[in-house]
Order: C-alpha cells, then sequence, then structure tokens
C-alpha cells in the first residue's frame, strides 16, 4: 500500500480487517485465549468501488463512479507494516508492535499473514483475562512516535508535508463512462501512500474470545485527498511545472504540518471518529500544498496536449470541526511559459476524510506570470527565492563583447525574472550610466530603475500587487574616483527615493523581520564596495551594502542598511564566480580565471545547501543568499602564424547549458527545502530562441516554485491554533472555468 498503489477519484476510502474465523463466534466459547497468549490478527481489505486495480502495478481504470470508495491493496511484497497498540496487553512493555502484512497472491485484499515485523521479539500478549483489552492501529506504523503519553491516550502524532513528491510518472488510458474523458491519455502521477493516514480500533474482552479467533480491526481513512484531473489546453502544448493546493479564506489556515490523532475518541460510540488537531509550529505558511510535475526519471516536466489528461493527488492534513475555520482551497497549476491556471474551490466542494475528486477545465496558454503576488504578504522577505539576470545590460544589442543576456529588462520581467545586475560608471557631472564594456550607455541607473517601477506599477493596474525586484548595483570605472561612485550612487538613490511614483525604492529599514508585504511593489537596492576607502566618510541611502573581496568567501560577509559604516544586523551569503576555467580546451596551465568548472559547481551545491542548513538551524531570518549560476567558460589556444600566439576564449553559452541544467537537476531531486535566495543565470528568459536554448526557462521555473515547495516562516501573532476553527465540506465535483 505504498508508492505503486493508485488512489484515482473516489468518495471514501476504507479498509477492514475482517476475523480469520468469525464462525466460531458463538454465545459459548469453548476454546478461550490464555493470559500471555499472542493476539491473533487477520487483515481482510474489502469495498466496492469505483477504481477497479487487479494488482498493483497494472492498469488503472476508471469505472462508475459510484458512493462507496476506492479499493486499497497491500503490498505484495510484505513492505506494508502497521502499528497495534494495547495497553492491557501484558506484553511487550511498550504495549506496542509493528506487524507487516503479506498479501494473499492471488487476491492483494488478503492477507495469507499478518506477522511481528521483529520475529525475535514478543508480539502483543494477552492480559488479564477479564479486562476489556482497547486495540488502537494506524497505517503506517513508521507515523505512531511511541512515547508512554501518547500511547496512554491513543494518541499518534503524524505529518502532512508541504511537497508532496509524485513517486513514478506513468502513462496510459482514461477509461470512464463519461465519454468527455473516456479514451484519454492519462498521465497518472503515483502519490506517496506513506502520508495516506488510516487508523483503527476495537475492544473485546479476552474472556469472551476464542483461541482460534482472530481480532476483528476495521480501518478507517484520516486524511482528505483532492483528487485533481487537469485538462490539457483545446489547442497546442501545455508544460506543467507545478501543481499547488492553497487555503485562501480563514484566519490561519492549515492545510501541511504536524498533527495528533486521538483515536481514543473512536471508542465513544456508534459512528464516533478519531479526533485530529493541528500542532507545530504556527507562525509558517502551512496554508499550502506543492506538487511537483516533474519526472526525475526523464528529467522532463509534464508535457499536455489536447485531449491528455494529468492526475495527481494532494494529501490534506486531517480536517475536525472546531479545528479549521471554513475556508475556501484553489488550486494552481504553474506553467512553464505564461501565467499560471487557477481554480478556487468554495468549502461546499470537498469532504473531510474522503477522497475528493476535482475536475479542472481545459488549460489556458500565455499571459503574465505574476507570481509574486500569489504568495503570503506575511512571509519574510529573506526567505523568497528570486530568479535573476547576470550582467542584466550586457547584451548584443547594447555591444557587449561577452554576452550575458538578449533580452530586454522588460522580457526578462515578463519572463519572472525579480533580480538583476547593473554595472554603473560615474559621468563628469555625476550622474550614473549603465556601463557596458567599461562604456556609458545612455541609460541612466535611474532610466533603467524607473523601467522596473513601471512594471510593477502595471502589475498593480492589474490587482498584482505584491511583485517587487532586487537590484545589485555594482562599479565599473568612469570619471573621479570609487569613492566619488559611491557619493553619487547614494545621491542618486536618495533623488530616487524622493519620487515613489517613478521609482519605488524601498527606503524602509530593511531587517530581518522585513516581509514581502512590507517591500511590495518595490524595488530592492544593494550596492557592493571594494574597500574601507571606498566608503570612508559614506552618507545614508535606501540601501544594503556588503564589501566585495572575492567570488566566493566561506561563511559569507556582514551587510548593512542605509550607511555601510553603520553596525550590520544582516547577513550576506554568496558566490559570484564569473569566469571559469574549461580545464577540457586549456592548453596552458598558467591561465588565470576565478575558478575551474569543478570548483563552480561545488560553490553552487554548496550555497544551496547552506540555504537548508540555514532554514534548519537559524531563525533570525538575517541571511540574504546569492548564488551566481551565470558566467564564462574561458581558455587559451595556441594559434599558430608567422609568430604564434596566445588566444582567448570566452563562452557564456555552454555555461549556461551546463549550470542551468546542473541548477535544474539540484532542486528538482533535493529531499530538502528551503529559500534560495536571488539565483543569477545567463540569458534570464524563456524566449524560444534564446533561454528556452539553455535550460533557462526551466531554472526559472523552478525557482518561482521553490517558494510553493516548503513552510515559508512568516510574521504571525499567534502560536497556538485558534479555537474558531472548523470545516464542514460536501462531496467535490467538476470545475467550470478558471479564475480570471
Amino acid at each position: 500500500m505504498k508508492k505503486n498503489i493508485f488512489l484515482i477519484a473516489g468518495i471514501a476510502l476504507t479498509a477492514m480487517f475482517s476475523g480469520c474465523a468469525d464462525e466460531n463466534l458463538d454465545n459459548t466459547v469453548k476454546n478461550p485465549v490464555k493470559s500471555g497468549e499472542e493476539i491473533m490478527f487477520g487483515s481482510k481489505l474489502s469495498g466496492d468501488a469505483d477504481v477497479i486495480e487487479s494488482k498493483p502495478g497494472t492498469r488503472t481504470v476508471y469505472g462508475d463512479r459510484t458512493t462507496t470508495g476506492v479499493p486499497v491493496y497491500w503490498e505484495d511484497d510484505g513492505s506494508d507494516e502497521i502499528a497495534i497498540f494495547c495497553n492491557q496487553a501484558s506484553q511487550p512493555a511498550s504495549h506496542l508492535v509493528n506487524y507487516k502484512i503479506t498479501p494473499d497472491e492471488t487476491d492483494h485484499a488478503t492477507a495469507a499473514t499478518v506477522a511481528k515485523v521483529n520475529t525475535n521479539e514478543a508480539g502483543l500478549q494477552w492480559g488479564d483475562l477479564d479486562t476489556e483489552h482497547r486495540f488502537y492501529a494506524f497505517y503506517p506504523a513508521s507515523a505512531v512516535k511511541g512515547s508512554a503519553e501518547e500511547n496512554q491516550t491513543g494518541q499518534i502524532t503524524a505529518n502532512i508535508p508541504v511537497t508532496q513528491q509524485v513517486q513514478e510518472w506513468r502513462k496510459g488510458t482514461f477509461e470512464s463512462s463519461d465519454t468527455e474523458f473516456n479514451g484519454k491519455t492519462v498521465y497518472f502521477g503515483l502519490p506517496n501512500m506513506d502520508y495516506a493516514y488510516m487508523y483503527a480500533y476495537n475492544a473485546v474482552t479476552p474472556s469472551e474470545v476464542n483461541k482460534s479467533q482472530a481480532i476483528n480491526l476495521q480501518f478507517h481513512n484520516l486524511v482528505t485527498v483532492l483528487d485533481i484531473t487537469v485538462q490539457g489546453p483545446s489547442s497546442g502544448t501545455a508544460t506543467i511545472t507545478n501543481i499547488n493546493v492553497d487555503a485562501i479564506e480563514g484566519e490561519e489556515p492549515i492545510l501541511t504540518g504536524d498533527f495528533t490523532c486521538n483515536i481514543r475518541n473512536a471508542s465513544t460510540g456508534e459512528g464516533a471518529v478519531a479526533t485530529c488537531e493541528p500542532v507545530g509550529d504556527f507562525n509558517e505558511e502551512r496554508g499550502r500544498i506543492s506538487i511537483p510535475c516533474y519526472d526525475k526519471k526523464t528529467g522532463q516536466f509534464i508535457q499536455l496536449g489536447p485531449n491528455e489528461l494529468l492526475n495527481v493527488k494532494a494529501y490534506i492534513i486531517p480536517q475536525d470541526k472546531n479545528t479549521v475555520t471554513k475556508r475556501t482551497l484553489r488550486v494552481t497549476v504553474s506553467l512553464l511559459n505564461g501565467a499560471p491556471c487557477r481554480k478556487t474551490l468554495q468549502t461546499a466542494d470537498v469532504t473531510p476524510h474522503k477522497i475528493n475528486r476535482v475536475i479542472l477545465p481545459p488549460l489556458e496558454i500565455g499571459g503574465t506570470n505574476y507570481w509574486m503576488s500569489s504568495l503570503d504578504p506575511n512571509i519574510y522577505v529573506s526567505e523568497l527565492s528570486l530568479p535573476g539576470s547576470k550582467m542584466s545590460y550586457l547584451t548584443s544589442a547594447n555591444g557587449a563583447d561577452i554576452v550575458y543576456q538578449n533580452a530586454t529588462i522588460k522580457e526578462q520581467l515578463l519572463d519572472g525574472v525579480r533580480a538583476f545586475i547593473f554595472h554603473t560608471q560615474r559621468m563628469y557631472n555625476g550622474e550614473l550610466r549603465i556601463s557596458v564594456n567599461g562604456s556609458p550607455l545612455s541609460t541612466t541607473l535611474k532610466g533603467a530603475l524607473a523601467e522596473i517601477a513601471t512594471f510593477l506599477k502595471e502589475a498593480e493596474s492589474k490587482g498584482k500587487k505584491q511583485e517587487t525586484a532586487f537590484v545589485l548595483v555594482t562599479y565599473s570605472g568612469g570619471n573621479g574616483s570609487e569613492k566619488d561612485w559611491m557619493t553619487a550612487l547614494q545621491k542618486t538613490v536618495n533623488e530616487c527615493a524622493g519620487d515613489y511614483d517613478t521609482y519605488r525604492i524601498f527606503d524602509k529599514e530593511m531587517t530581518p523581520d522585513v516581509t514581502l508585504g512590507d517591500v511590495a511593489g518595490q524595488i530592492i537596492l544593494k550596492a557592493n564596495y571594494n574597500s574601507a576607502d571606498m566608503i570612508a566618510g559614506a552618507g545614508t541611502a535606501p540601501l544594503m551594502y556588503t564589501l566585495w573581496e572575492t567570488p566566493y568567501v566561506e561563511g559569507g560577509l556582514p551587510m548593512t542598511w542605509g550607511n555601510p559604516n553603520s553596525a550590520a544586523n544582516l547577513w550576506w551569503l554568496y558566490q559570484e564566480v564569473t569566469s571559469v576555467l574549461d580545464t577540457d580546451k586549456n592548453e596552458n596551465n598558467g591561465y588565470t580565471a576565478e575558478a575551474t568548472k569543478a570548483e563552480k559547481i561545488a560553490n553552487i551545491k554548496a550555497i544551496f545547501q547552506k540555504s537548508v542548513d540555514a532554514y534548519n538551524n537559524d531563525t533570525s531570518h538575517k541571511t540574504w543568499f546569492m548564488n551566481d549560476l551565470g558566467g564564462y567558460y574561458c581558455w587559451e589556444t595556441r594559434e599558430w602564424a608567422i609568430i604564434s600566439y596566445w588566444q582567448e576564449h570566452t563562452d557564456t553559452k555552454a555555461l549556461a547549458t551546463d549550470m542551468n541544467s546542473l541548477g535544474v537537476s539540484e532542486l528538482q531531486n533535493r529531499t530538502e527545502n528551503a529559500g534560495l535566495g536571488l539565483v543569477y543565470m545567463n540569458f534570464a528568459d524563456k524566449q524560444e530562441d534564446s533561454g528556452a536554448l539553455y535550460k533557462s526557462d526551466w531554472l526559472i521555473q523552478t525557482i518561482i516554485d521553490n517558494n510553493f515547495k516548503f513552510a515559508l516562516r512568516k510574521k504571525g501573532s499567534s502560536t497556538t491554533p485558534s479555537s474558531k476553527y472548523n470545516a464542514t465540506y460536501s462531496n467535490g465535483g467538476n470545475a467550470v472555468g478558471w479564475d480570471k
């Protein structure tokens, strides 16, 4: 009942442990059990359903929709384990034993054996024969924590993760009595059955049990499941990168995280059920579920054409009345190119503890991905993941010697890029211009910032009010000293801050507690300085500042706000290797570069891992990450002529191909998620004749999707769940039309 079990659209999931010798029951116990004997358990899973699978691994078939449910079959390799607790058992001392299920070869709904996992230890044994024995069972066994307090109260602690990875993608044919869908190709994402929690409760008195009788345990589904079917577009092809489920209404809505299940409450009478309650950190973003649509076997995102379907399951933390507020759920399908498709499900559409079928409309292709406006405004801005463009103005159109980008700033913004690097130099009149090849363009820093601000204002006019941008400003020569450049930069930024409508500069203090809502619709600025002399006597301007020493500093550097000489309350952890030695092509071992290819890759992986470490071990939110996947390969070859000489070579395209593929692979296959900070790349766009040639489109969307894959921390005043929570849902169904 693990990764290779299909759970398709249904209403309810129930599993029945039935007695192996029910026919022995009568009013007289002729051969009763004895104290100290091991307790027998039988297993038979039963139930009619609209989904039929003869054996695990066979093709899944949609039948006629019924009101009964979905059958569950035990894993045929005997790897399924259940935990059974009985506080009245005489042995073992923990009163908790794990059992494994081996199904019958011809009927995977029936157990051939229910055996102890550890055969060298005692199973549950009968205690006092006249004392009622209460049995609590849970699937999977790994979810049972086993503390004394929990065991005594029949309470289990479990978890529903934010990121719910598909275990395997399978392609087949959709078979249904619904002619609209029958015969269509379906990409089925097998869910992780470790989160298909089930529980069982029963109470018996040993003196009333025959020796040959197995104990009956009826298993009940615990989680709420959305069975989501996505329809391909009416024409063309849509590449799906991620599917999100968000709770968009209610005070602190909770879909994921830790929860407790009190199985004892199922003992209170006919129709009684186990109750669940969320626990843990309530200042995390727990109102979201993320299902990546990336096939790790093929290294491809899932593509849908007309008459093709995609099906996934979303597990939701169990909801009981007075636990979680009534709320609206929204399903979002993220596309590689264009705006995501969103559908809001009203509270009446979902039934708790059931599998709820949701069939979404055909996908709509196109539009602008205003992805930041889908995030919780209370998320700390330092926890975000922002795709960025390396050397943002160094294009062939601008005369760059080494071309890093093909798209304009506006095109980059429209393709989801939100972080930029501007090289600038000071003119004789003190004006700052964008610099290319050490020479100024006609574009001023003010003009470049105004272009980004215009995009942010246009987004607001469309109701997308949380888009923001980050700009790193660096020194690139010009008139005067480096200190003169810093003076000019601060003057320019202060002037821009004084004209908010034109430039949208964030001018409040940047602290570890600043949230997305605080910076929404604005531009965050940072400056690199090269020495202490460069900032000597510097004034104040709304910028973050760090010293630039080398392309990579182990452990990072302190970062200040406002004045570069002020006390640092932020931290900058970065990797910014630009020139990368291609040792396979280099003939001159003495050629100088900032790093070799192997060193660049190691640094990239290190920053990704450091972000995970910081998320797990540091709750200060003070660290900003920068991971630069851009740059160029460089090498030398000997050119033979009348006089031999060494020829230098540079290649931004080959490096983009390698590093972007590395970034996608690392992020799609990581087992722990965390904020990435600023991730820069060459050719940061999604155009077919540019970024798509180097998987920049994949990397951009992977970084965007990362914001929806883990429990981002956010500001909040509550540390305990509200007593106002409750949920009441009814059966789901087809969704008509996407949200506009």
